[in-house]
Order: structure tokens, then C-alpha cells, then sequence
């Protein structure tokens, strides 16, 4: 009788034990990251008792969440591409905010009103008017080449603090792993449950993977370790290696920009790993500022560039406005009371298209006085329009890309490249958030709670119960009898 009452104990543990986890499945259901558990049973060792074997009952093999980790590591891909796509056209998108050309303000507009200007002013060469027009114009095409430029910068100066704050989560949320390996490997040594704490883990991986891609495995030592792919170890069981992000020179900038956010092991600061992180949101913000921003800096520039150098080379061959002395032979003089009288360029530019666009400006001479706005291929010609109408020609004229497109042309290439890319970036992000909802949809059936299962469960594990104590009362019952046939 006392073996019937340790069976009937038994299975009385076994059968509370499954309530008790059924009720910890239902109280988590609709917990993120939570994978259902289940108890694992089996039989005790039979023993042999007068020649027969006789069981001893059931026990608590351990208690199990259910999970399937190529699910798991195919959502952290999913994850980690979503991510990836939905910030690179959030990025992009603001890109091409900068070159927004549906309203009546875009560059390509001004400069075709400063053309124009020219036009006009070719048709009334002696005009002060037209020329302050033209002035104002040119105005106009040198703010909006320094603003597309400085919101550029200005993107890029942003995604610098992008990083630097993405660097900050990605070490707590590493340290927040290599806590969850220390109190795992306890609890396990001791013979503990550790699902909830696995679970957690798989969240705190999942939350990585959404900064770049990532590779999970157990060592032969059974250490968790956590790599990011193309970069390296971030963490080794208790340990962790913790990530830098910090300014460098213009020397070491892979932007294109002095003090661009650089990243690094914190170990390690003169090893450069930047460029190395593959997807996510990282790599996204990684190649947006080096690659589609820092591109186009560098068409803006070379725009704006080949554009003022193009006025210029036709502007300073003549002669201003006003009356220029000349001598019997027919030469003039160099300069008069209010300075050059040729040679005068239209716009102030650097030597090199590296940073034009924001350099660019009105000469001096231009600015601060309308009679230096050259009209005249010869002195002392008040009807003389060649130079421009020279100018004004050159709004139709091959000078850009090597003599294969006009000013106009290859701007609208530039934005139409913008907005190509942010189609592509787009269309990425969709699919990929679908790809990421298919396969949480295919977590969710493999791990997730039924309250309609785990109902069923909760009755069948409540008649265990109820048939184990009335084991109980049998075998007491049985015993009292015995009991009573002494008395």
C-alpha cells in the first residue's frame, strides 16, 4: 500500500507541476516573445518485487519550451532585412525632400529664370533694371545651390548621431545577453527551468538583429556566443565586447566629411570596422551617408562647379557697363575708379568642385556693383549684347558630363536617381516586411499560445489530478483496513 500511495503521489505532483505550466502558457499569451512550455514526463524505474516487475509511478522529466531555432534565426534574418530597407527609405526620403522639384521653387527653375535673366537683359543691354534682375537671379541659384549642399551635410551630420545613439543600444542590449547567459548556465546548473529566461534572450538577439545581421551558436564549451557577421564577437558566454563610435579627421572619413562618425571596437579604437556590418539598421545609416549622400554632395558640387565656370569663362571676356577709357591704339585701361574694367568673373568658385556648391557666391565685383555685369564683348558698347546673350545660350549648351548634357539634363539625372532609389528602397521594404510577417506567422503556430489547447489541457491535466488523489484515498482506504482487521 505504501508503493500504491507513492504512485498516486506521483502522478498527484506530475499532474500539478502540468497545471501549474498550463497556467503560466495562459497567463503569457499574449506576452511578446513567449514561447509556450510543456512538462516532459516518463515513467520511474520499475523495481522488482518477488520476481515481478512492478512500477513505481511517473515523474517530472523537466519542463520544456517549445522552439524551433531555424525558425528563430530565419526571424532574426527577417528581421534584420526589414530593418535594414524600412530605414534606408526613410533616409532616402528625406534625400530627395532636398531635391523636391514639383513645387515652382526647384533649382532647376532658378537657373533657368537666370538664364532667362540674361535673355532679357540681352534684349536691353543698357538697363540697369534688367541687371539688378540678373543679380538677384544669380542670387537665388547661389542660396539654393548652398542649401541643397548644407541639408546634405546637414543628413549626413544627423545620421553621425544616429549612429553614435545606435552604438549606445547595441552594447546595453549586449551586456543585457551576456546577464541572460550568466543567470541561464546557474539555473541550469542547478537543475532549474531557464524557458522564461531563454525567451528573453531570444528577444534581446531578435532587438540586435534589427542593428545589423547577426550569428548565434554554442560553443564546445557550451557558451552562447553572439557575432555580428562580417565584424566579429560581441559576445562569449559572460563576456562582452563593447562597441565605439567616435569622430575622426577628414584623412580617415569614410563620408567624405571631416569628423564623420567612425566605428570601432572599444578595445581596439585604430581597427575601423564601419564599413564591415552587414544589413539592418547600422548598415542602412552606414551606407546612406556614404554612399548616397556623399554621391550626391559630389554631383551637386560638380554641378555647381561646371556651372559657374561655365558663366565665368564667358563673363570676364567683356567689358563692363560704363565708359572705359581708351588710348589710340585701342587698348584700355586695366581698371578705373570702381575697379577692373574686364577679366571680371560672374560668380566667386573654388578651384576644384570639391565642396562648390557650398562655396559658390557672387564675386565681389558683381555684388557690389550692377555695371560689373558684363553685357559687352567690346568697351564702350552700350548696344552691344553678345556676352549675354552668350550666357543666356549656354541654358541649351552640352558643357556638363564631359559635353554629353546640358545643365538642365544633368541635374534632373541626379534627382531622377534620387527618386529612383527611394522607389527601390520602397518596394524592398514591403517585401521585406512581408517576408518578416510570414515567418513570425510560422513562429507563432510553432511557439505561440492556443487558449483553445491549453483549455483542453487544463481539463485533462485537472482529471489526472482528481484520478491520482483518488489513488490516494484508495490506498488509504486500503490501509485503514488493514489497520482495523488488528484492532
Amino acid at each position: 500500500m505504501a508503493n500504491i500511495l507513492g504512485i498516486g503521489n506521483s502522478g498527484l505532483i506530475a499532474a500539478k507541476k502540468s497545471l501549474e505550466t498550463t497556467g503560466h502558457n495562459i497567463a503569457n499569451v499574449n506576452t511578446e516573445g513567449y514561447s509556450r512550455q510543456r512538462v516532459m514526463q516518463q515513467s520511474n524505474v520499475p523495481i522488482n518485487h518477488s520476481g515481478l516487475i512492478q512500477g513505481t509511478g511517473v515523474r517530472v522529466r523537466s519542463v520544456d519550451r517549445i522552439h524551433d531555432k531555424f525558425v528563430e534565426q530565419r526571424l532574426q534574418k527577417a528581421t534584420s532585412q526589414e530593418s535594414f530597407s524600412n530605414h534606408r527609405f526613410e533616409e532616402l526620403t528625406q534625400i530627395e525632400n532636398i531635391f523636391n522639384e514639383l513645387d515652382s521653387d526647384g533649382l532647376n527653375n532658378i537657373i533657368n529664370k537666370f538664364y532667362n535673366a540674361f535673355r532679357e537683359l540681352s534684349a536691353q543691354p543698357d538697363n540697369e533694371t534688367m541687371r539688378s534682375v540678373v543679380r538677384d537671379t544669380a542670387n537665388l541659384v547661389v542660396k539654393d545651390f548652398n542649401r541643397i549642399r548644407s541639408s546634405l551635410d546637414g543628413l549626413s551630420r544627423n545620421i553621425d548621431a544616429k549612429i553614435d545613439g545606435e552604438i549606445t543600444d547595441i552594447n546595453a542590449i549586449a551586456k543585457n545577453i551576456t546577464q541572460l547567459n550568466v543567470k541561464i548556465a546557474e539555473l541550469e546548473a542547478g537543475g532549474s527551468e531557464t524557458g522564461d529566461l531563454r525567451d528573453q534572450r531570444d528577444m534581446a538577439i531578435r532587438e540586435l538583429s534589427k542593428s545589423f545581421k547577426i550569428h548565434t551558436y554554442s560553443d564546445e564549451k557550451n557558451n552562447f556566443i553572439v557575432a555580428a557577421v562580417g565584424v566579429g564577437t560581441l559576445v562569449a558566454g559572460s563576456q562582452y565586447q563593447e562597441l565605439a563610435a567616435a569622430g575622426t579627421a577628414l584623412s580617415d572619413s569614410s563620408s567624405g566629411m571631416d569628423g564623420s562618425v567612425e566605428v570601432f571596437f572599444k578595445s581596439r579604437p585604430a581597427h575601423k570596422i564601419t564599413h564591415k556590418f552587414k544589413s539592418g539598421r547600422l548598415s542602412s545609416l552606414i551606407k546612406v551617408r556614404n554612399e548616397d549622400i556623399r554621391k550626391n554632395q559630389e554631383e551637386i558640387d560638380q554641378i555647381a562647379f561646371d556651372f559657374a565656370k561655365s558663366v565665368n569663362a564667358i563673363h570676364n571676356r567683356g567689358y563692363v557697363g560704363r565708359p572705359v577709357q581708351e588710348f589710340e591704339d585701342g587698348r584700355t585701361v586695366a581698371s578705373d575708379a570702381k575697379g577692373p574694367v574686364t577679366g571680371i568673373n560672374f560668380f566667386k568658385i573654388s578651384s576644384t568642385a570639391d565642396g562648390a556648391a557650398q562655396s559658390l557666391s557672387l564675386s565681389d565685383e558683381v555684388e557690389s556693383d550692377i555695371s560689373n555685369i558684363v553685357t559687352a564683348l567690346t568697351p564702350n558698347s552700350p548696344g552691344d549684347n553678345r556676352i549675354s546673350l552668350a550666357i543666356s545660350k549656354l541654358q541649351h549648351e552640352k558643357f556638363m558630363a564631359g559635353g554629353t548634357a546640358t545643365i538642365e539634363e544633368q541635374y534632373l539625372k541626379t534627382v531622377g536617381n534620387v527618386g529612383v532609389e527611394v522607389g527601390k528602397a520602397k518596394l524592398d521594404a514591403e517585401q521585406n516586411e512581408g517576408i518578416r510577417v510570414q515567418v513570425e506567422t510560422i513562429k507563432e503556430r510553432t511557439s505561440g499560445v492556443s487558449l483553445d489547447e491549453e483549455a483542453a489541457n487544463m481539463v485533462k491535466f485537472q482529471h489526472a489530478y482528481d484520478a491520482a488523489a483518488k489513488v490516494m484515498q484508495t490506498a488509504n482506504e486500503m490501509f485503514e483496513t488493514v489497520l482495523s482487521i488488528k484492532r
